[in-house]
Formats: C-alpha cells, structure tokens, sequence
C-alpha cells in the first residue's frame, strides 16, 4: 500500500514553544496537523477501532487505557492499527476505568498527529527531533483548518511535568494564519452556504448581533465548527 509522503510539509511557522528551559517543548496545532491532512492527503480519515464490546477504549495489561487509531483512504485503503495511550494533563497514563470523554476526545486528537506522523511523516521533524524548514517565499495558501493544540514532542521526565503542567489546548488562541486561512475558504465559498454558516456560528457561539463573526474566531473549537461545515 502507498501512503502520501508529507515529511517536510509543516514549516517553522507552524511550530510554537511552550515552557522554557529543560520545559521547554515545541508543539504544532493538532488543528493545523488535520487542515494539512485535508490539503495533502484529501479523502485519508482518522478513526478508531473498537473493542469486541464496541469501547473505543482498550484495555491495557496494567489496566489503563488506550486508543487504536487508523487511517482510511478516499479508495478504500486502510492502515493497520496505531495504539496511543490516554494519558491525563501530566501526561501520565490514564487507569481505564477513567476514561473520562475529555481525556478520550484528547488522546483522539494526540493519536492523530502522532499517527499522521507514523504513516505520512507529516510532523515527523519534530517527533525526530530534525531542523524544521522556512516557508518558501511564496507558499501555497493551505485550504482547511480545525481545532486546538497537541504536543508533538516526546514528554519530559514525569517530575518536571508534575512542575509546569500542560495547558489547557481547547483554549490556546489560534494564530493569524489560521485566521486567514479560514476568512479565504470562507469568502470562497457560495454566498448561501457561507451565510448559513455565519448564522450557526452566531448562534452557537452566542455572537451578539450586529458584531462580525470573524472576529470571535479566536479557539480552535471555533475553527472545526467552521471547517466541518464546509466540509459538507
């Protein structure tokens, strides 16, 4: 089976620091990982497998959980399984039995871009620790976008963890390339379509009116809802 080849796809742009020092750890956006998939890879969707009993959860020997993740291609291609642990925001394995949806929607979106490196290389310079290129002069504009941030480094030493935890992805601002990217796919999408999208975005996302929806675009929540939709 061939897999598209997305190593060197990500640039220096997309990468951002969180922590400093022995803390410090480079991250891309599991946002920008699934927009890059859409734009390289059109038709590979991310899923998981279930167990016999239908969990999306597997149980590990030692009893915590875990995920098994795959990719399906627009052709009816298929990886094989890919396991990603659940872990909490200290990155420590999750026990089974606390499993909770946050952490599982979570690990789902670290499994993502770890296994999007795994098969596509997409984001693997990080992973490997390898010098992430500059963006060409004039880089094609990418095309879609979800949401939130997701560590794509190996984790450090459980004791320094414990010290300066991770935050919150859900709530790391997006940048201002996400922003226009999402504002070009939008203004070219059809008036219908775009204006029915604008009005669930304001009213799920309680815009007041007379303001610009554009301007409360500012979680990656808010990407995905807009990306899914357009996607439709």
């Amino acid at each position: 089976m061939t897999f598209p080849n997305l190593a060197g796809v990500i640039t220096k742009d997309d990468v951002f620091r969180k922590g400093t020092g022995s803390y410090a750890a480079d991250y891309v956006s599991w946002a920008r990982i699934a927009h890059y998939l859409h734009d390289h890879a059109p038709g590979w969707q991310f899923a998981l497998s279930a167990t016999s009993d239908g969990s999306q959860v597997w149980k590990a020997p030692d009893g915590t959980g875990y995920i098994m993740g795959f990719f399906k291609g627009p052709e009816g291609q298929q990886t094989v399984n890919f396991p990603y642990p659940c872990q909490d925001h200290r990155n420590q394995p999750v026990p089974f039995d606390k499993v909770s949806c946050r952490v599982l929607t979570d690990t789902h979106r670290r499994g993502l871009c770890a296994a999007a490196a795994y098969f596509f290389g997409l984001g693997y310079e990080l992973w490997a620790k390898e010098e992430v290129e500059a963006a060409k002069e004039n880089p094609v504009q990418p095309t879609v976008e979800p949401s939130a941030a997701i560590k794509t480094k190996p984790a450090a030493a459980a004791t320094k963890v414990e010290t300066a935890p991770e935050l919150d992805p859900e709530e790391l601002p997006i940048t201002d390339k996400d922003l226009k990217s999402i504002r070009d796919m939008l203004a070219a999408e059809h008036v219908a379509k775009r204006n029915k999208i604008i009005k669930e975005f304001n009213k799920v996302f309680e815009v007041p009116e007379g303001e610009l929806m554009t301007a409360h675009i500012t979680l990656p929540k808010h990407l995905m809802f807009i990306q899914e939709r357009l996607s439709t």
